[in-house]
């Protein structure tokens, strides 16, 4: 936020924490409104859309350079109708926009996202971050406002029919339908593995983003067909990751990204939803490899979330900042003095050697956390046994977090989101279910209830952002598809029929308010004139195949055959896609193992509380199941008939229409849930 209280503007009324950074810019910022659009009509104005978010980096930077300065300000306020977004309240306006960004710049996009439109709301340039100079290649702002303008006044039929061609080329780009080849998931792990950086860890180049759909599918390429290299990818990503500077080793928890191949130097911002998506990536491999470091990493992602994400009532915040007293990283750096400090002098020997926290510095003369060694390296290097070692290196982490606390903490964004908060109670849940934690399940629960009491209209629809008491936004399709997703994995984790139930009832307000033509629209606004299908999974899963996800998983469970149908229509509506880049389609690649293999059907006639048949089924890694249980009394086809035999608990499993006898040794069962 600006140090001046100089300048009051619109956003000052806003409850988002993004928008109201802003609120005191000399820029005559106007919120996403009617009353901005109006006047961008009534003045023949075309329109500066800047949009960011609160851990954003170089949005803050921006403002700074760029936003708080009168000169830049008064260039802004005297040639555009200003609109400043949070693209977490508005993930429609961001996706049409970051579309259009994309196309006009060879496939590059990112945040802070600057668009200038016509009137309209159509795009006729756009770009990210822009330096106050000329510099990098790239004009500076002040430069770039007074170009356009300049080209606005007098060659403004040029620019509306360039902005119309890219609208036009967006619109039109899923107009052909096409069925979805056999091979895709075969080329998707081709690609990943191709790609994968046998040194580092990860897929491609520096900057690097963490991946769990490709991870996830790695994982089960190896379940399903022994495929080592598959498992080495997602292995050494995996332990590559939590090694590197991008995991907290205080705190715990993943930033957002590398800006290095080496995992080492982050952007220090924290989300909900790359947290989320991790921690259910962490737990399948230590599914299948057993690599107890994988479950601290989990158990110390719920720490976190504790500690720093977790509302009063229940639900959860958004997003940590990267700065604090306006440097980046400032929180999560170290000097050996300052370890020596807090701990006794062989603890610090032995964190500052496991964390590679040095005098030199591993970054701008300070030291990130990483992981350089083996523990039992260092109990050879120091001569101190691997148990004391380990023992040491917990003790001193506590110790540290504590004294970090002492420091200013970077910015929270407090504002609850429905579909985040859907991703972090999926993986609760599934945590919850294999571990046999309740903890990780109550947590999960706590924000469920405060979705439903908090968050949802008198109509049973939800609002998709609350903050300050207040819940607002009409919720979006990825809030309905994530959060109906989660309400699943709560039900399979517990049996309880209210989740399933719910889940239903978000799905079918999903269907009859999002799902047109095809596929499944972001947002209701009449606002939105780029209409492109969102097939393509980026930081969060694509609501499009989230929302297919959903409805796969219940036709399932209540054979609803029109669901099925919806699914079928979404995968052919983007299928050129599909088949073009796969790799960048891990959800409709789970989509469309539903609708080719089938998921493995379970029932289960569970006997006097006798769960052994159920904890098999929770050790085995079956990405595409439908499990239901006796006692949750569901009137559905997967229970019909479903009764145990002899006395014991007894499960049904069938698989691609076909089923196979029911059984009550835990032997037998194993044998009938491999591929």
């Amino acid at each position: 936020m600006s140090a001046s209280k100089k300048h009051t503007n619109l956003l000052v009324n806003s409850t988002s924490p993004y928008l109201l950074q802003h609120a005191h810019n000399p820029v005559d910022w106007y919120p996403w409104s009617q009353e901005a659009l109006d006047i961008a009509k009534e003045q023949n104005k075309p329109i500066l859309l800047s949009v960011g978010y609160s851990a954003c980096h170089w949005c803050h930077v921006m403002e700074k350079e760029s936003f708080e300065n009168e000169d830049t300000a008064k260039l802004m306020n005297e040639f555009y109708v200003n609109i400043k977004v949070d693209r977490e309240e508005r993930p429609d306006v961001d996706e049409a926009y970051m579309s259009a960004t994309q196309v006009m710049n060879q496939g590059q996009g990112g945040w802070p996202m600057t668009v200038f439109l016509t009137p309209d709301l159509k795009p006729f340039f756009a770009g990210t971050y822009f330096p106050p100079k000329d510099a990098y290649g790239r004009p500076g702002f002040p430069t770039l406002l007074s170009s356009l303008a300049e080209m606005w006044d007098k060659d403004q039929e040029k620019l509306v029919s360039q902005a119309d061609t890219i609208v036009n080329h967006l619109n039109s780009a899923n107009s052909e339908n096409s069925k979805v080849n056999t091979n895709i998931l075969d080329n998707a792990i081709s690609h990943w593995n191709s790609n994968f950086d046998k040194r580092w860890g990860g897929f491609g180049q520096a900057p690097k983003f963490p991946n769990s759909g490709a991870i996830l599918h790695l994982l089960n390429d190896y379940n399903v067909t022994g495929n080592q290299t598959s498992l080495y990818s997602a292995v050494k990503t995996l332990d590559s990751m939590f090694q590197g500077g991008i995991y907290d080793h205080v705190g715990g928890g993943f930033a957002r990204y590398s800006v290095d191949e080496k995992w080492l130097v982050p952007h220090f911002e924290k989300m909900l939803y790359d947290n989320a998506q991790l921690m259910e990536a962490y737990l399948v491999g230590y599914q299948l490899t057993k690599n107890e470091d994988y479950l601290t990493v989990i158990s110390q992602i719920l720490e976190w979330l504790k500690d720093e994400m977790i509302d009063e009532n229940g639900g959860f915040y958004s997003s940590m900042d990267a700065d604090s007293e306006g440097v980046e990283g400032k929180y999560y750096v170290w000097k050996p003095e300052e370890i020596e400090d807090v701990l006794s002098e062989t603890d610090a020997k032995i964190f500052n050697q496991y964390y590679d926290i040095s005098k030199t510095g591993n970054w701008e003369g300070n030291s990130i956390p990483n992981v350089i060694m083996k523990k039992s390296s260092l109990s050879t290097l120091l001569k101190i046994p691997e148990s004391e070692i380990s023992s040491s290196l917990e003790k001193s982490r506590l110790a540290i977090k504590r004294h970090r606390k002492s420091r200013i903490a970077p910015g929270t964004d407090d504002k609850i989101i429905v579909s985040w908060n859907g991703l972090m109670i999926s993986s609760l849940a599934k945590v919850s279910a294999f571990l046999d934690d309740k903890e990780y399940f109550e947590i999960a629960d706590k924000a469920v209830s405060f979705i439903v009491n908090k968050m949802s209209k008198e109509d049973g629809s939800l609002n998709r952002v609350y903050r300050d008491n207040l819940s607002h936004i009409e919720a979006f399709a990825e809030d309905y598809s994530y959060f109906g997703n989660a309400l699943i994995d709560m039900y399979e984790a517990s049996f309880d029929s209210k989740y399933l139930e719910l889940s239903k009832k978000y799905a079918d307000i999903l269907v009859d308010k999002f799902f047109s033509d095809g596929y499944f629209k972001q947002s209701l606004s009449k606002n939105m004139v780029i209409n492109s299908v969102n097939s393509m999974d980026n930081a969060t899963p694509s609501y499009n195949f989230t929302s297919s996800l959903l409805l796969i998983r219940l036709q399932y469970y209540y054979g609803n055959e029109n669901y099925r149908e919806i699914v079928k229509a979404s995968m052919e509506k983007a299928g050129v896609y599909i088949n073009k880049y796969p790799h960048a389609h891990s959800t409709a690649l789970f989509v469309n193992r539903y609708l080719t293999e089938g998921p493995h059907e379970i029932a289960l006639s569970i006997v006097n509380g006798d769960n052994s048949l159920l904890k098999v089924i929770r050790e085995k890694y079956l990405p595409c199941k439908i499990i239901a249980e006796s006692s949750s009394k569901l009137d559905i086809p997967l229970m019909k008939d479903k009764v145990p035999l002899g006395g014991k608990s007894t499960a049904y499993i069938c698989k691609n229409y076909a089923c196979q006898k029911p059984v009550t040794d835990d032997k037998k069962l194993k044998e009938q849930l491999s591929y």
